[in-house]
């Protein structure tokens, strides 16, 4: 009987404890997973989650103020006035690699249990407060390096690969959440979006991702914001050259609806003549969840963008006038006035033994572009659908899906456009479709797990030449990359290694021979990929560090030759080799209750060849790869005090080939920045005030690079992109 009474106060005890409690959960931003051992203060009163991420407090408490400290994450001050359970996200700084939650691979897992090599960009929160250029923040992670002309002119490498394209970003992947951001041949535009609509920001490095395509450069995954925790923030930032950015964001949840919208216009006189910029671009997205097993997403994304174009320099002109622009370009007022737009809409389902994403999206591209050579106006409307999902078949996890796509291009070119003299010079329209298949197995064991997947991958081009009615075709034949992957957990760290097959297509010029027919012996690039990596965490979280060695050995590589202003040709011309070694190291400098002071590290050093090739006779071979830096690093100190926050950073690039003969290089050179802001608190409203010099030293260097310039009427070849000299920003951000 005693038993019987001790084991009902056992339960009974508890409940009417927890009941006059509120349960408040702590949870990642990036997927909702529960966060062990934050610390919560209030009145006086200090509280740690527990494995759940959960803490109570007393009813009688409430309304109350909590402050939420954590080195990890970014401070979080609540005031809580409902005495009902309440759920709070924290986004993680990404210093501490080990802790990171990635979820590109369809299963959310921490950094230190991914078995390839995957970076995100850190501290993205900081960065929101100047407005910081996508494509600067991309700049910083190791293995990448992107070429930049300006806003709307760029051109992403990762690990070498897109260093040939003359002026866009190819052979690199991009989705928004669910949805393919790349065209059907393979060309991708991410500088279009704002940092402001981003949660998280992944880059897989090499063709190490089924789920994503087996791309040579691997792919760059836009995880697209819910929510903010303001319900309206007010951003205007002023920078140098006249520019200005002004922004407006609203979210709001209402029951089980998350919505989000963002305006934002950015307007610039740009630094060089001929470089002004205006771009209006706006995002939506509504989230409804259904039920507690199936929601769905709604997004759509508009960019309408004016912009002139100053064009690359010749040496000279770099040296002594570098804000000039390109005689030809400037003659003619050259420029493009584009339109852009994203729509996407997916069901999410998610039970104990079947989840799945499918997504149907619709894009459209409409461009004019005023060339001193000829006028360019092109259209395209693409859609298609992309389904993932994954249950399990013991002993493993089993992911599939596939995606299509179907593009509808056209494009013509004009002499003398807009006037009585007006000659169409070329008509063309192509269609364009891209499959993708995928199936991964995934094995966990005690203290490690495997990875084997297989893609599936297909296109198919068809295209008219409307003025002679000229028909053309290529297809490629399926192409299947496999790969494998490991993970072995040790404690505080973990040891990595894949191997991976992977495919780059040739987009349609490079298809032509140099007389306008297709060229059925080009092939697809292709090639493997091996990687070995260590991340982990030392103890007391003194030190975190990944270290990755990879070598990829790329054949039938794809070389544009240009034989025309705005014409070229491809051919398959040899052999790439691409081994590196990338190393992140993050420590604290100094850790307190109100201060942080720590510094993140990012190294990389390259030795890419032409393994083999030979090129209209010309034998390059055991070259240094045209386009792509020696090494990159990238440095900074950052300070947190209370409210306060301050940042210096140094950035290195080695000197970069710029003609396959390698006779030519860019300066190595360095960068120095440095970044302030301070946040104030009054009752419910935020006022953030940030203020940066960029380039404090005014170092003169080239941001872009065209590789194999060629010099057209006697003119010097024009290889340069000047990069910004020193430069300032202030910002105000007010949230409400």
């Amino acid at each position: 009987m005693k038993k019987i009474i001790l084991n009902l106060l056992f339960l009974i005890i508890p409940s009417f404890v927890f009941a006059q409690s509120i349960s408040i959960k702590v949870l990642d931003k990036i997927d909702s997973s529960p966060i062990e051992n934050i610390k919560v203060e209030s009145k006086g009163k200090v509280f740690f989650t527990d494995e759940n991420g959960l803490i109570f407090v007393d009813k009688e408490l409430f309304p109350l103020e909590m402050k939420i400290n954590d080195f990890r994450y970014y401070t979080k001050k609540i005031k809580l006035d409902q005495s009902q359970n309440i759920e709070i996200e924290l986004t993680h700084k990404g210093f501490i690699l080990s802790d990171i939650v990635i979820n590109s691979n369809f299963y959310s897992k921490k950094l230190q249990n991914n078995n390839t090599s995957t970076s995100i960009i850190d501290d993205l929160e900081f960065r929101k407060n100047e407005g910081e250029f996508l494509i600067n923040s991309l700049n910083q992670i190791n293995g990448i390096y992107s070429h930049s002309a300006g806003y709307n002119t760029n051109r992403i490498t990762i690990r070498g690969m897109g260093s040939r394209s003359p002026y866009s970003t190819n052979k690199i992947k991009a989705y928004l959440n669910n949805i393919p951001l790349s065209n059907s041949v393979g060309e991708t535009s991410i500088e279009d979006f704002g940092i402001d609509i981003l949660d998280q920001i992944e880059i897989n490095k090499g063709p190490n991702s089924s789920i994503y395509g087996s791309g040579l450069g691997g792919n760059i995954i836009l995880k697209s914001s819910k929510n903010f925790d303001k319900t309206v923030n007010l951003r205007s930032i002023y920078r140098s050259f006249d520019t200005y950015q002004n922004s407006i964001s609203f979210s709001k949840k209402i029951n089980k609806i998350n919505l989000f919208l963002n305006l934002d216009k950015i307007k610039s006189d740009g630094y060089r003549d001929n470089n002004t910029y205006d771009n209006n671009r706006i995002f939506g997205s509504i989230n409804y969840e259904i039920s507690k097993n199936y929601s769905i997403d709604l997004i759509h994304f508009n960019n309408s963008a004016n912009a002139l174009i100053p064009s690359s320099l010749s040496l000279e002109n770099f040296i002594n006038d570098p804000s000039s622009a390109a005689f030809s370009w400037r003659n003619v007022k050259g420029g493009e006035d584009y339109n852009r737009s994203v729509t996407g809409f997916t069901f999410n389902s998610k039970k104990s033994k079947y989840t799945s994403s499918t997504t149907i999206f619709f894009k459209t591209f409409n461009n004019n572009e005023n060339r001193p050579f000829n006028y360019l106006i092109e259209d395209s409307d693409s859609y298609g659908f992309r389904h993932i999902g994954k249950f399990q078949l013991s002993p493993f996890n089993v992911s599939y899906g596939l995606e299509y796509s179907y593009e509808n291009y056209s494009f013509n070119t004009w002499d003398e456009y807009g006037t009585e003299d007006e000659s169409i010079i070329t008509q063309q329209t192509q269609k364009r479709k891209n499959y993708n298949f995928f199936f991964q197995f995934d094995r966990s064991f005690e203290n490690s797990f495997l990875t084997f997947g297989i893609g599936s991958n297909k296109i198919n081009y068809n295209w008219v030449e409307e003025i002679n009615s000229t028909s053309f075709s290529y297809n490629t034949k399926t192409i299947l990359s496999p790969r494998v992957s490991y993970n072995h957990n040790l404690n505080n760290s973990s040891i990595f290694a894949n191997i991976s097959h992977g495919f780059s297509s040739p987009n349609i010029d490079e298809t032509l021979d140099e007389n306008g027919l297709v060229n059925s012996e080009i092939k697809p690039e292709t090639g493997w990929n091996y990687e070995l990596g260590l991340i982990g965490t030392a103890k007391n979280n003194t030190l975190s560090y990944v270290f990755s060695l990879y070598y990829m050995d790329i054949k039938n590589l794809l070389v544009a030759q240009r034989t025309n202003f705005d014409t070229y040709t491809g051919v398959n011309a040899g052999r790439t080799s691409h081994p590196g070694l990338e190393t992140t190291i993050n420590f604290p400098l100094y850790r307190s209750q109100n201060l942080n002071i720590s510094s993140s590290n990012n190294i990389s050093k390259y030795w890419y060849i032409f393994k083999d090739f030979n090129n209209r006779g010309t034998d390059y071979s055991q070259n240094k790869l045209t386009g792509v830096p020696t090494h990159t690093s990238y440095s900074k100190i950052k300070i947190d005090y209370k409210n306060f926050n301050a940042q210096i950073s140094y950035q290195n690039i080695g000197k970069i080939p710029m003609n396959d003969a390698n006779e030519l290089y860019s300066e190595a050179y360095s960068l120095v920045d440095f970044k302030i802001s301070k946040l104030f608190i009054i009752n419910n409203l935020d006022i953030n005030i940030s203020s940066g010099i960029n380039n404090i030293f005014d170092k003169r260097y080239a941001s872009g690079i065209v590789i194999n310039a060629r010099g057209f009427g006697g003119r010097d070849p024009r290889y340069y992109y000047p990069g910004l000299p020193r430069n300032y920003f202030i910002s105000l951000k007010l949230s409400i």
